[in-house]
């Protein structure tokens, strides 16, 4: 047991390591982790019978784990990527391949009197109380770059066993925690020591290195800078979010309480919302049989066609929604008498399409999983162009 009286943000640490990966080293500590929380639910299901209003029996099922966590943009890789480690800066690193990896979670709390987890000293400087969560799989992810405060990535990763850990069986030592010791900062990386730009906020999109739907007023064009001209920003964004859920059920047999898998079910809706700031209006009309500009095309009869989205951040990651993104919806709202600006929300949707990029992995740019690379490192896709040189400090 602990001998905290409270446990708060400064004597707790988050691991993600592979599945079954017991020996954990500094590498598996997620930074930057801003909200942790588990939560079980044991499924009890209730049988009666004729001759009495008691219950027969509680018969409670296979146990649900729910892990979420949430961090700020820092440099550090994304716990999406932690948690799906396997895949990692190879060809295979879509939504497919990911959505079939596991890990395990740990969540160690340690000695609330010290001022960081590198510093304790009890249970001889490992944690003293360790939350054990093995077989995860990631359930859903989101990521938002608001205006006004930090970008942050959500992840819910779901499972079906939890322990708690105490005293020689817990497995966050003092070395796996050495960088929590009060001097930790957001990484910074690249040629010649390119700048990350610490916690990543609004001025650390980099629209230059971005591709922004042709459907958003001001949008000019389909490749890479389509939404900035030099450095003055065609369109005034307000907010920045994409999201996925990999709607997982349980596979089940006989001899076997436990699923036997939990696949994601395929096809995937990957959502994406721009908000705008709008001087004029969205300019996107409904047609009863089609937009006219669209005659003679294959979205002929349509109001909308495929877009690309393409989002970079100063810290090296990247977000590629593909090419296949359609408009959904348009909202116009604000600028009411109480005051404040009119803005205009974009919703997207495609299927199966979410490349969720870092620099550290080894590749970068739309379309980098399936087009070809140059000799700079980043994708050369004939659709967007050339990745911007001087990005990162190539």
């Amino acid at each position: 047991m602990s001998s905290n009286n409270r446990i708060f943000y400064a004597c707790q640490g988050v691991a993600v390591t592979n599945q079954g990966d017991d020996s954990l080293v500094a590498g598996d500590m997620a930074h930057g982790v801003q909200s942790v929380g588990v939560n079980t639910s044991f499924n009890l299901e209730q049988a009666f019978e004729l001759g009495q209003i008691e219950i027969f029996e509680n018969i409670e099922g296979t146990p649900d784990v729910e892990v979420t966590l949430e961090k700020v943009f820092d440099g550090y890789p994304l716990l999406y990527h932690m948690a799906t480690s396997g895949v990692v800066g190879t060809a295979n690193s879509g939504l497919a391949a990911r959505a079939a990896e596991q890990c395990d979670v740990r969540l160690g709390i340690f000695d609330e009197s010290a001022n960081n987890i590198a510093a304790a000293t009890s249970n001889a400087g490992k944690s003293e109380v360790e939350i054990y969560c093995s077989g995860m799989f990631v359930s859903s992810v989101s990521y938002t770059v608001p205006v006004e405060g930090n970008a942050t990535e959500s992840v819910t990763l779901v499972g079906n066993n939890k322990q708690w850990l105490t005293a020689g069986d817990v497995k966050i030592l003092d070395a796996t925690v050495a960088n929590f010791d009060g001097n930790d900062s957001p990484r910074s990386f690249g040629v010649a020591g390119a700048a990350s730009g610490g916690i990543q906020r609004r001025e650390d999109v980099l629209l230059s290195a971005s591709i922004l739907p042709g459907s958003i007023t001001g949008v000019v064009g389909s490749g890479y800078g389509n939404a900035i001209d030099g450095t003055t920003p065609l369109i005034h964004i307000q907010n920045f979010s994409t999201s996925t859920d990999f709607s997982r059920e349980d596979v089940l047999e006989l001899g076997r309480k436990t699923p036997y898998y939990r696949p994601a079910n395929f096809p995937i809706e990957v959502s994406t919302e721009i908000e705008a700031i709008t001087n004029s209006g969205d300019f996107v009309s409904a047609y009863e049989f089609g937009d006219p500009s669209l005659y003679g095309t294959i979205d002929s009869g349509n109001n909308t066609g495929s877009e690309v989205i393409f989002l970079t951040m100063r810290c090296g990651y990247g977000f590629d929604l593909g090419s296949q993104n359609r408009l959904a919806s348009m909202t116009y709202g604000g600028g009411d008498a109480g005051g404040g600006n009119v803005s205009i929300t974009y919703s997207y949707t495609n299927f199966n399409s979410l490349d969720v990029q870092d620099l550290q992995n080894g590749y970068f740019g739309f379309d980098a999983l399936n087009g070809g690379v140059d000799d700079g490192g980043f994708a050369n896709d004939t659709g967007a162009g050339e990745f911007p040189s001087g990005v990162f400090g190539y």
